[in-house]
């Protein structure tokens, strides 16, 4: 649909899904924006260091990179962006996606009718033959589209995809009990993100020093992490945020970030793939990659809070 506003048009589109109940229609509408200018990987305010890691990986010609995290939570949007960037004359890229959510020139995207018996491993088996650099995956959700998909990072090809897990390090434990202990999965995942939305602070937010049984708890989440990476010192005293609504912003809170848990994968983590580290688990896999310096969803959300970027409580309610 075309939005006009100050003269100028915006393409969007809207995806509705409608269930009836007892008391009338239930609805969801979803908005996407079309507009290209909008899937900048500069715009999703990314810090520094992860998004030179970021930029880093996926420039290599071959390799996994997986985005996860639940409904909703802006995944497809970076994996766009990704596109977005590596998306040059000297690339061919092509995307599997049941539906096209975004349209990108100089891509060739390719709808997957899953409601009628079409699958993204067989989409995948095709495209592959199609001599692409770059393939996205809309999502990876059975044994034989991840099988796929590792196979064609191992060989020439750098795949982007997206696999509903809480974070990166239940991904891990997903996928391998998909399918299976498997050594060239190690070779092949380069990167996980885990990631959530989470609303924005306006300028009209105010400053407040948190309650003790507050501070301990921002402690207690942040214990660990090196005092560099923790915007404030929280030894003693510091401030917190809270919304203050307004005209403008009835609830105090306008936009949203995006909270971002990034895993590189090194020799630790790839150990642990190939079944090297003893009995796999979330939790075995989460301690190793804290120990190489992995921040969790949970610690990125309050050091944004402590940034003055969001809140507290908006942290605790989406992570």
């Amino acid at each position: 649909k075309d939005i006009y506003r100050d003269g100028t048009s915006h393409l969007l589109n809207l995806r509705v899904e409608t269930v009836p109940t007892m008391y009338g229609m239930d609805a969801v509408m979803r908005l996407f924006n079309f507009d290209e200018s909008m899937l900048q990987l500069d715009l999703l305010g990314i810090a520094p260091k992860e998004r030179a890691e970021i930029d880093e990986i996926i420039s290599h010609p071959r390799g996994m990179v997986l985005m996860v995290g639940p409904t909703g939570s802006g995944k497809s949007t970076t994996l766009y962006s990704m596109l977005n960037a590596l998306n040059t004359l000297d690339r061919k890229i092509i995307t599997l996606e049941d539906p096209i959510e975004y349209g990108i020139g100089g891509i060739s995207q390719i709808p997957i009718d899953t409601t009628h018996g079409a699958s993204f491993a067989d989409g995948l088996r095709s495209v592959l033959r199609l001599d692409p650099d770059v393939v996205m995956v809309g999502e990876i959700r059975d044994n034989d589209t991840a099988r796929t998909a590792i196979q064609a990072s191992i060989t020439g090809h750098l795949v982007l995809s997206s696999f509903h897990a809480n974070s990166t390090s239940a991904a891990f434990s997903r996928m391998i009990d998909m399918i299976g202990l498997n050594p060239i999965f190690s070779t092949a995942i380069r990167l996980l993100i885990a990631q959530r939305l989470v609303r924005k602070l306006d300028k009209n937010a105010k400053e407040y020093v948190p309650d003790e049984a507050t501070k301990n708890w921002v402690r207690s989440v942040l214990d660990g992490v090196p005092a560099e990476k923790i915007p404030q010192d929280i030894s003693g005293d510091f401030k917190l945020w809270k919304p203050m609504p307004s005209e403008e912003s009835p609830f105090g809170y306008k936009g949203r970030i995006v909270v971002m848990e990034m895993m590189v994968v090194n020799d630790n983590i790839a150990a642990f793939l190939r079944g090297e580290r003893g009995m796999i688990s979330t939790e075995a896999i989460e301690t190793q990659a804290r120990e190489d310096g992995l921040l969790t969803l949970m610690q990125q959300g309050v050091i944004s809070a402590l940034r003055g970027d969001t809140t507290i409580e908006e942290v605790n309610r989406v992570i």
